[in-house]
């Protein structure tokens, strides 16, 4: 991993979780991992927590390689060193998380997300807001994805919607327009079905959005 990659790292508190922005400094294989100390708002509210024995979450993503690696790990701080170059020491993670983000693979995951029928051009958006599909995404992609929940009547093939994911992890709901491209049946009785989509949104957004998934579902994988 090159010095300088871009890393999330995630302070839990027993609130609410705290996320920083920091870069990565260098690594002491199997004994520890160096980011930089920040200094804005964020690190601010965080500076009370970062403390010896905190528990945190990394996050980054390594564009570097051919297939975009998306990784993500639990730890916990070592120290903090702050007179001439300002460190965040942070233990060896135990156990790494990865996944490669290739254009054609799809990940199976199981996040709590929902499905919502786009205004059309000219209707009354509150109508729309009621026709709304809850559920699971089942598996993602840098192309689309498998979502599974109820079936609703006013979905179907090439039907803009709008995806809306819960993030946990993130303690937020992040949402991104989509296309239905096929609707499967699985659960007669219950009216629920998959729907087969493809993303629509632009490329920066669709990347940023798919990785943020992925790396929260890795998250709640169990230890």
């Amino acid at each position: 991993m090159p010095c300088n990659t871009e890393v999330t790292i995630q302070v839990v508190t027993p609130s609410q979780p705290i996320r920083l922005r920091t870069r990565l400094i260098g690594v002491d294989p199997h004994r520890a991992i160096i980011f930089a100390l920040g200094s804005d708002n964020s690190w601010q509210e965080a500076k009370k927590f970062l403390k010896p024995g905190q528990p945190i979450i990394v996050r980054l993503v390594n564009s570097d390689e051919p297939d975009a690696n998306i990784l993500a790990f639990r730890s916990s701080i070592r120290k903090l060193l702050g007179s001439t170059e300002p460190w965040l020491i942070i233990d060896y993670p135990k156990a790494l998380q990865k996944v490669a983000l290739r254009q054609h693979s799809r990940i199976a995951i199981n996040l709590e997300a929902s499905i919502q029928v786009m205004p059309a051009e000219g209707s009354d958006e509150g109508e729309t807001t009621q026709l709304l599909s809850p559920g699971q995404l089942s598996n993602i992609s840098i192309n689309g994805g498998a979502f599974i929940g109820k079936i609703l009547q006013e979905i179907s093939v090439e039907t803009p919607c709008l995806l809306q994911v819960k993030v946990l992890q993130e303690a937020e709901t992040m949402s991104i327009p989509i296309t239905i491209k096929n609707i499967q049946d699985i659960e007669y009785g219950r009216m629920r079905g998959q729907y087969g989509f493809e993303l629509s949104g632009e490329k920066s957004e669709t990347e940023t959005f798919v990785q943020k998934v992925i790396l929260n579902h890795l998250l709640q994988q169990p230890k």
